[in-house]
């Protein structure tokens, strides 16, 4: 061998021994905690929870979290729907964990931690509808919905287009004191009522959580002739007022918010058909549509993944959730970096330009967060179904607009 085939052999030796050296470098790996319920009140709707945080964090770890050589990691813990347990299990997750971000279920997380969390630079992110009494600025709260009251008025805002066009819509409500969060809806749709002047509300029945008959507290409202009866509280006050109102050989409209709406009281009455001429509101898409986006990608990745297709509504809640967290993490990284993000730069970047459809996979509408409030309160959507000829259907086509509201409840 010549003297230049020995400087090739070298050289070829040496870039062998140098690539047997050189290891691929390691994504940013980070960790989302979350606040799950197997054991409390809402243990029956933790399957759609579970199986859409897999295949949506399989797929963004996949696709621009390889991309961007970030993983994110999540872990969960059951809270059991106590602001007391989630209280007492949150420092042991701020130190063990070191979340960016931590995704909730419901009001105990904003009970036990809405006051702490711009201390601890950690930003709280739920699917639920939220509440008056926290509009507020600067919580570090945010949530893909508004307020119950919000979700409902864009319904009527609907029926004022579509339905009662030459007279005030009247709203009567069927509601619980049990809760500081129920009486805050009712407080939500009147506030609305007053400032609207095509809506008009007649009047509110408080019952038990659990009543065994709403045949009296029903025919009641229905001296009050109201055009739809409002209830955003639970399946059981749901089916017991249709109950009601055939025992009574009369049919008033019930509105019902999206977790004891059309699909969650026909599962808890095993009766579809029960809902007949009722409707739901919520400002999420109500998971019929196997071709939104969002519904195609869930279902590539449970077959990959070898996980149950539970497409619904609270799927399609859980999985708004999840892609409001995962789109912030990513700008998060154009901004500060792939191997800096913190909680602090997941928060700043919730404000750094709205989330559009397109961002969310067709599972809510274009979402802008500012400050001064835990939610979108520019160009707010909502889509309605109800149940006709037995079948689940969409009311109108696409989102509908709701109406401004006036804060309800002032800051103290």
């Amino acid at each position: 061998m010549g003297k230049y085939g020995r400087r090739i052999c070298f050289l070829l030796g040496l870039l062998l021994a140098l690539g047997m050296w050189v290891q691929p470098i390691a994504a940013a790996e980070y960790m989302v905690t979350i606040s799950v319920d197997y054991t409390g009140p809402y243990a029956v709707i933790m399957p759609p929870f579970e199986t859409t945080r897999k295949a949506f964090f399989a797929w963004w770890n996949e696709t621009k979290g390889k991309e961007l050589g970030v993983q994110v990691k999540t872990k969960d813990y059951d809270m059991r729907y106590d602001p007391s347990v989630v209280a007492s299990t949150w420092p042991g997750i701020l130190t063990g964990d070191r979340p960016i971000a931590h995704m909730g279920l419901g009001g105990p997380d904003v009970a036990a931690l809405m006051k702490r969390l711009p201390e601890d630079k950690v930003p709280l992110i739920m699917s639920t509808a939220t509440y008056g009494f926290i509009w507020l600025p600067n919580t570090w709260v945010f949530q893909p919905r508004p307020t119950y009251a919000h979700e409902a008025a864009g319904f009527f805002n609907w029926v004022h287009m579509n339905m009662i066009k030459d007279r005030p819509i009247r709203i009567a409500g069927i509601n619980s004191k049990v809760s500081p969060a129920y009486v805050d809806m009712i407080d939500g749709i009147e506030s609305f009522c007053k400032a609207t002047p095509w809506a008009e509300y007649v009047g509110t029945e408080w019952i038990q959580m659990k009543p065994v008959s709403l045949t009296s507290e029903v025919r009641r409202l229905s001296r009050l002739k109201p055009d739809f009866i409002w209830i955003s509280t639970n399946t059981t006050h749901v089916i017991g007022a249709i109950k009601a109102q055939k025992e009574l050989g009369i049919h008033i409209p019930i509105l019902a918010a999206t977790h004891n709406g059309v699909q969650m009281s026909a599962t808890a009455a095993k009766d579809l058909s029960l809902l007949e001429g009722h409707y739901d509101s919520g400002a999420v898409d109500p998971g019929l549509n196997p071709n939104v986006p969002g519904a195609k990608i869930y279902a590539e990745y449970c077959q990959k993944l070898g996980l149950e297709n539970n497409w619904n509504l609270v799927g399609v809640q859980a999985a708004i959730m999840q892609l409001m967290t995962l789109r912030a993490i990513e700008r998060a990284a154009a901004m500060v970096g792939p191997d800096k993000i913190t909680g602090e730069a997941v928060y700043n970047a919730m404000f750094a330009k709205p989330f559009t459809e397109a961002d969310l996979l067709g599972l809510a509408p274009d979402l802008t967060f500012d400050k001064e409030a835990p939610f979108s309160t520019k160009n707010l959507k909502i889509k309605a179904t109800t149940v006709k000829n037995g079948k689940q259907e969409m009311v109108g086509q696409d989102w509908i607009a709701v109406p401004d509201i006036p804060k309800w409840v002032e800051k103290k």
